[in-house]
């Protein structure tokens, strides 16, 4: 990591460019199957080895009744789970990914949510060019932006010497003085976008039927629009939401270094970022907690520094979700360490 990128004041682009430039470059693969989350979580947590028994009275116990899980904790005889035994668990079908890094200007608009003025690492979970050929095939698009807004931090045609198609992305603010990250949001366009426009045309199908020439057409481009939403959209329906945090959580620890993640709650993201429009709340309730996320109502340090007045004044409103990977020991009910 670069020492000169400790720094307590907001991130700026050139900040942000310096952290990219600092990181591996490159098509970077990312393969997730459903629940891999559980497992990359755990590999963080039980240090060298963890009593199963004691894990499971944690709040990481949750993770344990994940099929994947089970599965591996049937293959465990001394009661110890161990990180060579969690990363060597694969599981199929699983779905291939690119990720890719860009950068989100926040200047402290409503437009841009973000909760400080600043700018945000954006982490981009790309499909791959197998998914191309499928979607020119079956949708045969007319734009380029068919299901992208590129108001929004996806990757650019051009902008690198290869181009994948966004599904969802992240946007980070960090800040190394306080080992803090928090995520401003996860979303998707491209899953939105294909459903309603499935949904547009079986409208236009109904309205047209046996009463144009073109209906046959219309027909049979319906056809392979809901052969693509749902057949080919149907596995990253599943598991869109997770993979992405899973990505950016990995990202975070792994690449960023820093072990203290914070994340939105719902209603503290909207009053923050003064979102306009309400975004999905299963998103910022039922994710960070399915990921085992603990509600606390302290912010990070960062933005108590960079927001103390708007802090003080919603103080009672304010709760966030916080997940600390500085410490992985488990503790039994006697509070003797475990295997670390």
């Amino acid at each position: 990591m670069c020492p000169q990128l400790f720094t307590e004041i907001p991130m700026n682009k050139n900040l942000a460019q310096e952290v990219i430039a600092c990181l591996p470059c490159g098509k970077t693969r990312f393969d997730y199957f459903k629940d891999r989350y559980a497992l990359l979580l755990l590999s963080y947590v039980v240090g060298k080895a963890t009593n199963i028994g004691s894990l499971r009275r944690s709040r990481y116990g949750r993770l344990l009744g994940k099929p994947a899980v089970k599965r591996l904790l049937a293959t465990s005889g001394d009661g110890l789970i161990y990180p060579e035994q969690i990363n060597g668990v694969w599981e199929e079908p699983s779905l291939n990914f690119l990720l890719t890094l860009s950068t989100w200007k926040g200047r402290g608009q409503p437009w841009n949510q973000t909760s400080r003025p600043g700018d945000n690492l954006v982490l981009q979970l790309n499909f791959t060019s197998k998914h191309r050929r499928d979607y020119e095939r079956l949708v045969k698009p007319l734009s380029s932006s068919q299901y992208i807004n590129w108001g929004h931090p996806v990757m650019r045609q051009k902008e690198r010497t290869f181009y994948r198609d966004t599904l969802a992305w992240a946007r980070i603010d960090f800040d190394y003085s306080t080992d803090e990250a928090l995520i401003e949001e996860i979303q998707t366009d491209w899953l939105r976008e294909a459903r309603w426009h499935l949904e547009c045309e079986r409208r236009r199908v109904a309205r047209y039927h046996d009463s144009n020439p073109f209906s046959r057409f219309y027909e049979e481009r319906l056809l392979d629009l809901e052969h693509y939403v749902n057949l080919t959209l149907r596995p990253y329906y599943a598991v869109w939401d997770e993979a992405m945090l899973a990505a950016t959580i990995q990202f975070i620890r792994n690449e960023l270094g820093i072990r203290q993640i914070f994340y939105h709650t719902f209603d503290t993201g909207r009053l923050i970022k003064r979102i306009p429009d309400t975004p999905p709340r299963s998103l910022y309730t039922t994710l960070p907690r399915s990921f085992c996320f603990e509600e606390v109502d302290t912010a990070p340090q960062f933005l108590q520094r960079s927001l103390r007045r708007k802090l003080t004044k919603l103080r009672t409103e304010l709760k966030w979700f916080r997940m600390d990977l500085n410490i992985p020991a488990i503790h039994d009910d006697t509070d003797r360490p475990l295997v670390t």
